[in-house]
């Protein structure tokens, strides 16, 4: 599809992908476990009592599985979205399509 003398270069969709991807990797390292969080109830200062039992069984422990599925996921998406698409275009629709990115 490129024309005669039409340079290709990166599409800017996949740098953006990719930019995108490296952020929610940073997001899954830096989010803590919730493992940790919820076992932690029992002994010590902050996690005792029936108190910190009803936020373990009513709020941590439905949402813990759930939300790490989730972080796991996001990556794997990314990736398989970005293959979607061609790595390299002309320079004329990598103009269209970094214009196009700004608007979103």
């Amino acid at each position: 599809m490129c024309g005669e003398g039409e340079r290709l270069v990166p599409n800017p969709y996949v740098t953006a992908l990719e930019r995108l991807k490296s952020r929610a990797e940073t997001a899954v390292a830096d989010t803590p476990n919730m493992d940790g969080p919820a076992e932690a109830i029992g002994d010590g200062p902050a996690w005792t009592g029936s108190a910190a039992r009803d936020v373990h069984d009513d709020y941590l422990a439905p949402h813990a599985d759930p939300v790490r599925s989730a972080l796991n996921r996001l990556v794997e998406d990314i990736e398989n979205r970005k293959s979607a698409f061609e790595p390299l275009v002309t320079e004329g629709l990598a103009e269209v399509l970094r214009i196009e990115l700004e608007m979103w």
